[in-house]
């Protein structure tokens, strides 16, 4: 599945064509997907792939393609306050970017501990760096 929209030439271009082709809806899912870089989800000598709208696995690395994850999110309807589990999360893609908008309250159980350990690293690092508290930042329109 993916390839519903162009391949960027970084992060932004891929969100800007998910965007073009209403995949990302609302601010909330933007904000989650320009904040997260795909290709730091992929193993470097794959990296020239990760701005186009396609699924990647190698071995039992899994990414979803973009659309799929847009979808996902938009469908959800997320925001502060709700739980969300995700079982087989694969590298922990969109466990990072559900967490950015639910903050504290992700409750994600994954298949892989490693991804979960980045994610929630990830996470805790971005609201510590930030200069607006996460109820600011991914707080619905």
């Amino acid at each position: 599945m993916g390839g519903a929209v162009s391949a960027g030439e970084d992060n932004d271009d891929l969100i800007d064509n998910l965007k073009e082709a209403y995949y990302i809806r609302s601010d909330l899912v933007e904000r989650a997907f320009r904040a997260i870089d795909r290709a730091d989800y992929y193993l470097d000598e794959y990296r020239d792939n990760a701005y186009k709208d396609l699924a990647w696995r190698h071995g039992n690395i899994h990414l979803s393609a973009p659309c799929i994850y847009s979808e996902v999110m938009e469908a959800l309807d997320l925001h502060p306050g709700l739980s969300f589990l995700n079982l087989g999360s694969g590298t922990g893609y969109l466990s990072t970017m559900v967490g950015l908008i639910l903050g504290m309250w992700l409750n994600a159980a994954i298949q892989h501990v490693i991804p979960h350990l980045y994610s929630a690293s990830f996470i805790t690092g971005f609201f510590k760096g930030s200069k607006d508290p996460p109820h600011r930042l991914f707080r619905g329109m």
